[in-house]
């Protein structure tokens, strides 16, 4: 790994650099005056500081060495294809652009907050009030503020047209997470006193002229050879120079100096860069040479760990193919649900990855349980790719939700990760594998990337080669907030996966829209996935991708019968072609009728369809009614298993995996007979297979997810279920659709569930899987289609209804989402018309949402004994029957406060609608958890504590009470049903 210099001249074709030795540059301070050279960046208490020359040179040489070594050879290519310069030369411009961006602390308010290094300027000459006196102007002047406006007045002085100055320098101006507008020169010429006048301008000028000097930049003005940055551009950079200053901020990689040194430049910056940045252990690009895909099977084999005998199906084939020939914009790949979706993603994301140099992958699901599921799939298949270089650091893997830590195999990464930090603090390292230890990798967790400390931070996780995130990691790349940018360098490097893509509802897709028109002018690789996907919303996100094509994406012809179908967008202007190919899951046809809404209805009919024996399972659209329905079962004697999302997150996991050891592909725990009774959550990732099934009525392409956990395994079926069949949950009426239960209605809205009614009615009473999938979704959720007679009125006043609903979702989304890029059309210049970000911004309040869910709480539920006297582990996760204490008066170890973090529900939104703020201080203000210690432990600091006693000893139900404003609630929780909730 070598480190070229910011000042080096044009690099051979070998990479040989040919700057000016060390010792040169480092006696380049000679020509700074001492006004200049007294100016601090940094302390670290009464006695350690950082001049700002050293900074500069330090932020300088660390953007060189990240352009060289971590930055995506496909993001260099466009860059200094946009800027119109050699790849040299768009270094140089990364080089100044780091180097620069804190040249505006060369001024009053911000020298003067540490009144002895304030000392040591005015000594220099250079006038300065102290901070008391300046108190308004610090406010006011931000040092970002002030370096924006010293590089726009600088490039000015040059010669550079207004437009180009603006915008480079709105890059120094957005260092800190919030573009600075350009008004704001008028902040600088009514603070005087905090922007220093003319002596003080005087320096700034001097500094970046050295810098300029240092970095070659000066070349580039007089040659004349810049160009205005298109938007993106100036995005990534400044994202760029964003992770540049914080890698030369940090004092354990640059140490600070004491202030009884004179304020000169170390003798080799080019060593205190490389020292710093080897301690830190960078990962590379992940950039994969192009492998062999001339036997697909064998391509296979090797990279998911198939037998010999296992060969790829036939989207498979084609994903492979696609990604090779063509240049992917957009691939779509829609196939049923268990075609191997996955990895023909993971495919041929590597294949373009190979083919575009790019730096890695992000893969974004819907939830954290499909997330989770996704990222126990992704560490495999990384693991069998081709290693990086021997002398060069892992790759780095990050998993993106709340609950990330709470996953056991990232936390078992990350252990493993600090610990060969611990092991080994040099270069040699070549991954995080290499001693047998306590926390050394068994061949299954084994990985070539690895957890990185760094890139734990919320601000930096998606920064990582491969992240496996929720999509709101997507949806936030358009929500207008602080270090947006950030967000965007991340993206703009990788290959996205977006999997089960048709989960996103309307006002998701604003955000997700405006998202895919950065990803599209960013020439980001998109594969997106998805069973259900209509045609109409096929087009939209292909028109979002690339807007100047929006005219002929509308026009498109998608054949309903066209499935399972790949289709590309190409990244230049070639044609979207389309591609159908055959499927191998097995055929299946499966019977359907409409079945009454009645409890006792639903009870007898599921007890009639197990009487001799079958596994059943029925899917209601909200917790109450699963729950209801699973007590009226167990009173009739049926064994009963609930599965929603009321239960504690480790119950959860824990009946996630019961239901696939019991009802999954194997099939050798199956019970011969049986009740599932769940809510959505058995819709996405659980790969469970029964004999019957009962379902609320859903929109359609829901109802098609719920249909292919029905018979999706060949084994034999009990006599009376050798026949598939689905009973849909709805109440027929004379000349209206089938009216669903409340508790649908209020989730999906009639104008869906009117569609699918209609649909379902003009099909008939056979569903054929996998061939009616896109026919049926694209009759249901497509463009208008023929309703029975007697319908039109109600169907019209359900469509008003739903239309209104999704303007108002638009309009609030609207309000704080990203405005697209429209490519030619898009003149922004400067970065505050890209992201203008107020002070008193909602951003920075957490309000903005890309999700439109009611806002609720979540809470760790802390069992008790009966008498309160003691909290307690769950009695139910220790069947031994022993009561194990758990000690809230000292700190928690790491795996015990894993374990704490694990107990967490939700609380309904009945609790907190209206009454959020109330609800959270009702909690926290319990006396009985106030002061506990567990409190304090990192993972579970800022959570809130829900204490629940034992209804009685050695029992599994807990019970409280809540009072929140004037509505009292009980809460009882159990292993069997979950959090109920009841008004008291």
């Amino acid at each position: 790994m070598y480190l070229s210099t910011p000042t080096q001249a044009p690099r051979s074709q070998e990479g040989e650099t040919h700057g000016p030795p060390p010792e040169s540059r480092s006696t380049m301070t000679v020509e700074l005056s001492q006004r200049a050279k007294s100016v601090w960046a940094k302390t670290g208490g009464p006695l350690l500081y950082l001049p700002l020359i050293q900074h500069m040179t330090d932020s300088a040489h660390v953007a060189s060495f990240l352009f060289d070594t971590w930055l995506a050879p496909a993001s260099k290519q466009r860059w200094a294809e946009s800027l119109g310069l050699s790849e040299d030369e768009l270094h140089t411009v990364c080089a100044f652009l780091a180097g620069t961006h804190d040249v505006g602390k060369a001024c009053p308010a911000f020298v003067a907050q540490c009144e002895p290094l304030a000392q040591l300027s005015r000594d220099a000459g250079l006038p300065c009030l102290t901070m008391a006196e300046l108190r308004s102007d610090r406010k006011e002047l931000p040092h970002s503020k002030v370096s924006q406006h010293a590089i726009i007045a600088w490039l000015l002085s040059h010669g550079l047209p207004a437009r180009l100055a603006l915008g480079l320098a709105s890059v120094s101006g957005a260092h800190h997470g919030k573009p600075v507008p350009p008004r704001a020169r008028h902040d600088i010429q009514r603070h005087v006193n905090g922007a220093g006048g003319e002596a003080w301008a005087e320096v700034r000028n001097e500094l970046l002229d050295w810098m300029a000097g240092l970095t070659g930049f000066d070349e580039l003005l007089h040659d004349g050879r810049l160009s205005a940055a298109p938007m993106p551009v100036l995005v990534e950079l400044t994202g760029f120079v964003v992770v540049a200053d914080w890698l030369a901020s940090n004092s354990e990689l640059f140490p600070l100096k004491p202030r009884t040194e004179a304020p000169e430049l170390v003798e080799d910056p080019i060593s205190r860069t490389l020292t710093g940045v080897e301690a830190l252990g960078f990962p590379p690009p992940w950039a994969p040479p192009r492998p062999d895909i001339s036997d697909p099977a064998g391509f296979y084999q090797s990279r998911f760990g198939w037998a010999g005998d296992c060969l790829p199906r036939p989207v498979q084939n084609k994903a492979l193919e696609l990604a090779s020939a063509e240049d992917i914009g957009i691939l779509f790949i829609e196939t049923t649900t268990g075609d191997g979706k996955t990895e023909a993603a993971l495919a041929a994301a590597e294949v373009i990855a190979s083919h575009r140099e790019l730096q890695g992958l992000l893969v974004a699901l819907p939830t954290q349980a499909t997330t989770n599921a996704m990222f126990s799939r992704v560490t495999p298949w990384i693991q069998r790719l081709p290693k990086p270089p021997d002398d060069l650091w892992n790759w780095v893997i990050t998993l993106g939700h709340g609950k990330a830590m709470l996953n056991e195999q990232y936390a078992k990464l990350n252990a493993q990760s600090r610990a060969a930090a611990a092991r080994h603090s040099s270069s040699n390292s070549t991954g995080i594998f290499e001693e047998e230890s306590e926390h050394s990798a068994s061949p299954d967790d084994a990985c070539n990337a690895s957890v990185h400390q760094w890139f734990l931070s919320a601000k930096r996780r998606m920064l990582a080669n491969f992240h496996v995130a929720t999509i709101d990691h997507i949806l936030m790349a358009a929500l207008k907030r602080k270090h947006l940018a950030l967000s965007h360098l991340a993206l703009s490097g990788k290959v996205v996966i977006i999997d089960e893509a048709h989960a996103s509802d309307d006002y998701m897709n604003v955000y997700l829209d405006a998202a895919l028109s950065w990803l599209g002018a960013y020439e980001v690789p998109v594969i997106v996935l998805s069973a259900t996907l209509t045609a109409n919303r096929k087009r939209e996100m292909m028109a979002a991708y690339a807007p100047h094509r929006a005219a002929e994406i509308r026009q498109l012809k998608v054949d309903p019968k066209a499935y399972p179908i790949l289709t590309v967008l190409p990244r230049g202007e070639a044609a979207v072609s389309q591609h159908v190919v055959p499927t191998t899951t097995r055929s299946k046809v499966v019977d359907w009728c409409w079945h009454p809404t009645e409890l006792r209805s639903l009870a007898d009919s599921v007890e009639a369809a197990i009487e001799e024996a079958g596994c059943a399972l029925v899917v209601r659209n909200t917790v109450a009614d699963a729950q209801e329905t699973a007590v009226e079962l167990r009173r009739r004697g049926l064994t009963v298993t609930l599965n929603h999302a009321g239960f504690l997150a480790v119950d959860r996991a824990r009946n996630d995996a019961d239901l696939v050891a019991r009802f999954g592909k194997d099939g050798k725990l199956r019970p011969h007979k049986t009740v599932v009774v769940a809510t959505q959550v058995v819709e996405q990732s659980l790969d469970v297979d029964f004999d019957v099934l009962f379902t609320d009525l859903a929109p359609m392409d829901l109802l098609l997810q719920r249909i292919g956990r029905l018979h999706r395994h060949d084994r034999p079926r009990p006599t009376r279920l050798e026949t598939a069949r689905v009973h849909i949950l709805a109440d027929l009426g004379a000349d209206q659709p089938p009216k669903a239960t409340g508790g649908s209605q209020a989730v999906y809205g009639e104008h869906h569930l009117c569609q699918t009614s209609a649909a379902l009615f003009a099909h008939g009473d056979q569903i054929a899987l996998p061939d009616d999938v896109l026919p049926l979704v694209s009759a249901a959720l497509g463009s208008a289609q023929r309703l029975p007679a007697g319908w039109a009125e109600h169907a019209a006043a359900a469509k008003a209804e739903h239309d209104k609903k999704r303007s108002e979702q638009v309009d609030k989304a609207s309000g704080w989402c990203l405005t697209p890029w429209q490519r030619e059309r898009d003149k922004r210049s400067h970065l505050e018309k890209w992201c203008p970000i107020s002070n008193d911004s909602p951003e920075t309040q957490m309000a903005a949402s890309v999700r439109d869910t009611e806002p609720t709480v979540e809470v760790i539920v802390v069992p008790l004994l009966p008498d309160q006297s003691a909290a307690i582990l769950p009695p139910w996760a220790y069947p031994d029957g022993r009561v194990q204490v758990l000690d809230v008066s000292t700190l928690p170890d790491d795996d015990l406060a894993r374990e704490i973090a694990g107990w967490t529900v939700r609380l309904p939104a009945r609790i907190t609608r209206g009454r959020l703020e109330e609800s959270i201080n009702a909690i926290n203000d319990l006396p009985l958890s106030r002061r506990w210690k567990i409190r304090q432990h990192p993972l579970l600091r800022g959570e809130l504590f829900l204490p629940m006693p034992q209804l009685q000893e050695g029992g599994n139900t807990l019970q409280t009470e809540l009072t929140v404003r004037t509505k009292h609630y009980r809460l009882r929780y159990s292993p069997d049903n979950g959090l109920e909730v009841t008004e008291s």
